[in-house]
């Protein structure tokens, strides 16, 4: 097992160079990608709240990896490779040590996971820090010493410093305090250490932006709560429809299996052997319990990326729980998983890699035309931008809007995408007799569930009149 485990860790980090994703295929990943040559929040160069450290990351990759998605996809695979050293402290103290090594590659080579931290976004390396942070808390929970206490509180400001959203896993530092008890002098310097690690990135966005910062973060709050944000008061469908799909559909089927059958297989299997003896100490329930309302209430659930972290921790407590016993049976179900989850992220990662996406397909398609057109389109356009492409494109929210930027482009066909369409079916309006099917562009909806798939419709008004 330890000689596989080796070569699983091997595997996985090579891929997370090789097949590094050079695409920034959607809305963010635009962000991010610019933000390696001009660093604008204004500009949307990245968005709110500036990912300093991820972004920092990246530009020292830059300096050696032209593409700017690659640099960052490369940045999210140095980190998520040194958060091997953590998750093997920790095994450790779980697990006999000959195992340690074991349940670590099991966790670096959940296949869902690879994917993700392939990409040029800030999952990656957050997710890298995550283990980092929690290996400094369980330190912290059994040490007396100075730097040991203060070590959570800076990994946690370098954690937000790349993805604000993991602000739920502050309940450990709390927890921390609690178990300690300390006293209230205390509690209140280190509180101010805390605060202070979070001002250091916080006051540097803030210096770049100028006084337009503040104004920005409220507006993306905002916005993010209940405009764009995926949140459960944005979203029509009911709660418990929200609630099944977070956990079966994201966690489940698309986190811990990646939409595979025979994952899902190796894991249900495991778990049946296992279930009596998986025990999660009372921090990893915190954590999981705190961000699991988080990614309920306050996330997208449309991207199941965001819920990795309950991904990792969940099974790396079920690998812990398998390998309390030694029996034949749960080291083979194990081995079969190790090889079945590397293997298959493997693949998924180099597809990722090497197969346009979807967005990519429609901008160099529509290069090709010759007669004159307008294409309408959501969040397209962004890429559309990144790609530099010669023909006319616009961005529309609003069936009104729509007129007015069509009236602009008389005697010229007019194409719209179907999340326009959506859009427009959403304000009440009919499309179906103006719309006509063209193309479809697909790649992997795991890569992107938003925009893997993009069907392209021609818009004709003339035979509505008719």
């Amino acid at each position: 097992m330890r000689m596989a485990s080796i070569i699983g860790l091997f595997a996985v980090c090579i891929s997370y160079i090789v097949y590094a994703r050079p695409f920034a295929a959607t809305w963010d990943e635009v962000d991010f990608a610019l933000a390696l040559d001009r660093y604008d929040l204004l500009a949307m160069q990245p968005h709110f709240p500036g990912y300093p450290y991820f972004i920092f990351g990246g530009m020292l990759v830059h300096l050696f990896v032209d593409n700017p998605a690659k640099a960052l996809a490369i940045w999210n695979g140095l980190l998520m490779m040194s958060a091997t050293i953590p998750m093997y402290l920790l095994a450790k103290t779980y697990v006999e040590q000959k195992y340690a090594l074991v349940v670590t590659a099991l966790v670096q080579s959940l296949s869902y996971v690879m994917l993700i931290v392939s990409q040029p976004m800030s999952e990656g390396s957050a997710l890298a820090i995550l283990w980092w942070y929690v290996w400094s808390l369980e330190r912290a929970l059994h040490s007396d010493r100075l730097y040991v206490q203060l070590l959570p509180l800076w990994l946690f400001s370098v954690m937000l410093g790349i993805r604000l959203s993991y602000i739920p896993f502050g309940i450990g530092i709390l927890y921390v305090w609690w178990k300690r008890t300390y006293r209230l002098k205390q509690l209140f310097l280190y509180s101010l250490a805390a605060l202070a690690f979070q001002f250091i990135w916080i006051f540097a966005v803030a210096a770049t932006e100028g006084d337009g910062f503040w104004q920005l973060a409220f507006s993306f709050t905002t916005g993010h709560f209940t405009q764009w944000g995926g949140t459960v008061s944005t979203d029509e469908a009911p709660f418990r429809q929200r609630v099944i799909v977070l956990i079966f559909y994201n966690i489940i089927w698309t986190g811990m299996a990646k939409q595979s059958i025979w994952l899902l297989s190796c894991f249900v299997v495991l778990l049946l052997i296992t279930w009596k003896r998986i025990l999660i100490p009372p921090l990893y329930r915190f954590l999981l319990v705190v961000y699991f309302f988080w990614a309920l209430f306050a996330q997208n659930i449309e991207k199941p990326r965001h819920i990795l972290p309950l991904v990792v921790i969940v099974s790396f407590f079920l690998f812990v729980g398998a390998l309390q016993s030694s029996s034949r049976l749960h080291l083979t179900v194990m081995l079969v998983l190790l090889f079945s989850q590397t293997v298959i992220g493997m693949q998924a990662v180099k597809h990722q890699a090497t197969q346009l996406p979807a967005t990519y397909q429609l901008a160099y398609d529509f290069e090709q035309k010759e007669e004159p057109f307008v294409l309408f389109t959501w969040e397209e356009t962004r890429v559309l931008e990144y790609l530099r492409v010669s023909f006319p494109h616009e961005r529309v929210f609003s069936f009104d809007a729509f007129q007015r930027e069509k009236a602009a482009f008389p005697h010229v066909k007019v194409y719209v995408t179907d999340h326009v369409i959506k859009g427009f079916q959403a304000q009440g309006i009919d499309v179906r007799p103006y719309i006509h099917f063209v193309r479809t562009y697909e790649s992997s909806l795991l890569s992107d569930p938003v925009y893997g798939r993009i069907t392209v419709y021609e818009w004709r008004e003339e035979e509505k009149r008719e």
